[in-house]
């Protein structure tokens, strides 16, 4: 049994000496708060308890304590950590109050026991106050003044900062345990073989553009050098100009201030002076600088575009041409010609329009089985090119050009030869196609002028064809009228007769001759009815259209396109051909109504036939106000189509058709 220290005996009262109740009475300390008095003088008279295995720290040794609650902790727990918690792969020891690992990193040694307010931070708005605690709702850091008496936490979830510190470590610790995993899964054979391919294309990279550079520097070296000669010429060419032009300055100052008679005495040898001068101008020449002269490889871009020929085996073949029409990128069509025959292929090439004054360059490059021997030639030409040799047909046949189909692939493109070439060339077609525009504007303009006059004839001639149309209709009704007027008359005349007696005055009577003459009559007003029924007819065109039909089988449908009348009368037809098997069989149609008014119309339809008047055409009339469809059995019969050779086309056969509304 231990005793309660001498020098804590000495100097407390007896009421507060652990073990002394006598006195607990007298004790000033509050019963409530006697355990944790007497527990802290334990302590510090006996030492500390450990969280973990309740055994008691002596005094004398240097307390350990968790770096998250600040509970003690012995020696012997510090040295024993457990197996489910680690952290880099670092042992760890949790805590039994608060379910942390504990730090011990440093060499396996527990840090010593922090005070409470150790890493927390104070209030901003509280500065006596210390920020542990957390809300949850605005995850920020606050202190317990910012919760109980500020407005802006009320109600929110609240924890402490130690249980949201020990939540957040437990969760990156989760992550990090992750990492391990995931490197687990990656392919490093893969990662390394990727490694290797960048160091080698990274080595690819800096050979090739040191090959660059040094090309570069030797094209410049040269360039500079050919520039260097020429900037020597035409500095000597202007020191020789610049010195003529001040002597002939001088001569003239030293004439403008000589008086008569040096002049006269001087005459001669100014005389000779600029007969020097005149003949030293007239032997200066100055040429000027070419691309050529600096060996510029500025040309435009060519597209080579591919070609296949197929050239004819044995000795005895004939000579062959090939004709083909070549782009090139300023849009310029040339004629070329492949000459096959004797013993060489020949190239010919023409342009389609006249361009004698520009220099072209022809590329043609001949594929081989072997790509390391595929060949190439280029011509350099003035407008166009000549025939000329491109290979010998031997080394064609024996040098593996050849395909097995025996076909010759080359590509085959042209450009100017150079670019001020190019921009000359674009400059003369940019002039030209201006003046076309220029041409088709002004024609434009007669067009616009001629399709006006057009118009105003057609709304004239329209309005007369109306008027006059207006004119037989009323001319038509007045006729229809007498017409009916006469066979009710004559009816009447006739029933007249019946009842009335014969007189035996004459053999012809009175009655006999009204009714001859009104016969008369009525034929006269046929005929001219039919006249205006013709007119009426010519002056009430059809509206026409026309399709094709081909890949027939026994159940196919082709559909025409719709077509209106000038009433607004649209429809369309529907061709069935039903002798895929059946010879006997013919080709039917559909007439089919789509919109507009449901008149009384007259349709026709024509097969037609490369010989006009062998085409095919049949006229029915079709009442829509009693339906939208009707059947036209029959268009053609098998026999008719197939008997003449100008109804198909390459399979292909070819149907018009129009509608007018009907005149009665």
């Amino acid at each position: 049994k231990r005793t309660f220290p001498t020098f804590l005996r000495r100097h407390l009262p007896p009421c507060r000496v652990p073990g002394n109740h006598a006195s607990s009475s007298t004790c000033p300390v509050k019963p409530k708060f006697r355990p944790h008095y007497y527990h802290r003088m334990s302590s510090l008279a006996y030492g500390s308890f450990c969280a973990t295995c309740c055994n008691l720290i002596p005094p004398e040794t240097e307390p350990l304590a968790c770096s998250a609650c600040a509970k003690p902790c012995c020696w012997k727990c510090a040295r024993e950590p457990a197996e489910s918690v680690s952290l880099f792969n670092a042992p760890a020891v949790i805590c039994v109050a608060c379910d942390a690992a504990m730090d011990l990193r440093g060499g396996g040694k527990m840090v010593p026991k922090p005070p409470l307010e150790q890493g927390l931070q104070r209030c901003r708005m509280h500065p006596e106050r210390f920020l542990n605690l957390f809300c949850l709702t605005c995850q920020v850091q606050i202190c317990c003044d910012c919760f109980v008496v500020q407005q802006d936490h009320k109600r929110h979830t609240i924890d402490s900062i130690e249980e949201v510190y020990r939540q957040k470590l437990l969760e990156t610790v989760e992550k990090f345990r992750e990492i391990p995993k995931r490197l687990k899964l990656v392919d490093w054979e893969a990662v390394r073989q990727v490694e290797e391919n960048l160091k080698i294309i990274q080595e690819m990279e800096t050979r090739i553009l040191g090959d660059i550079r040094q090309l570069f520097q030797q094209r410049t070296a040269i360039m500079l050098n050919k520039t260097a000669e020429k900037k020597a010429v035409l500095q000597k060419t202007k020191d020789f100009v610049d010195r003529t032009e001040m002597q002939h300055r001088q001569t003239l100052e030293s004439i403008q201030g000589l008086n008569t008679n040096d002049f006269l005495r001087l005459q001669a040898a100014l005389n000779e002076r600029c007969e020097s001068i005149l003949k030293d101008v007239g032997q200066l020449q100055v040429e000027p600088v070419r691309w050529d002269d600096i060996d510029c490889d500025l040309l435009p871009s060519c597209k080579l575009q591919p070609i296949s020929l197929n050239l004819p085996n044995g000795d005895a073949a004939k000579e062959k041409h090939v004709q083909i029409q070549l782009i090139d990128d300023c849009g310029i069509v040339w004629n070329t010609t492949f000459f096959i025959g004797g013993q060489s292929l020949a190239l010919e090439m023409k342009p389609n329009r006249q361009l004698d004054e520009f220099h072209f360059k022809a590329i043609v490059e001949m594929s081989h089985s072997s790509q390391i021997k595929v060949s190439g030639k280029s011509f350099s030409f003035k407008g166009f090119l000549a025939k000329n040799e491109l290979i010998s047909l031997p080394k064609l046949n024996s040098g593996g050009y050849l395909t097995d189909t025996g076909d010759l692939v080359m590509r085959l493109g042209i450009r100017p030869e150079n670019i001020l070439e190019e921009s000359d060339l674009l400059k003369a077609l940019l002039v030209q196609q201006r003046k076309l525009n220029s041409q088709l504007k002004v024609e434009n303009a007669t067009l616009k002028d001629q399709n006006f006059i057009l118009r105003g004839d057609m709304l004239r001639v329209s309005s007369e064809s109306q008027q006059n149309k207006e004119t037989l209709e009323t001319q038509v009704v007045a006729l229809t009228r007498r017409l009916k007027m006469f066979q009710h008359n004559s009816y009447v005349h006739n029933q007249t007769l019946q009842v009335r007696p014969q007189t035996p005055i004459s053999p012809v009577s009175q009655p006999e001759d009204d009714k001859e003459k009104l016969s008369s009559d009525m034929q006269m007003l046929r005929t001219k009815l039919d006249e205006m029924k013709t007119s009426m007819k010519a002056m009430n065109p059809f509206a026409i259209g026309s399709f094709e039909i081909y890949r027939w089988s026994k159940d196919s449908k082709f559909y025409s396109p719709q077509v209106a009348s000038h009433v607004g009368v649209t429809i369309y037809i529907i061709v069935q051909p039903n002798f895929a098997c059946e010879k006997s069989s013919d080709v039917n149609a559909y007439v089919c109504w789509a919109k507009g008014p449901k008149l009384r119309c007259q349709i026709f339809i024509e097969v037609v036939n490369e010989f006009e008047d062998e085409c095919v055409r049949e006229d029915r009339v079709f009442d829509f106000s009693k339906g939208t469809s009707f059947t036209w059995k029959s268009v053609i019969s098998h026999y008719n189509l197939f008997r003449s050779d100008g109804f198909l086309s390459d399979d292909h056969l070819k149907i018009k058709f129009g509608v007018r509304p009907a005149v009665e």
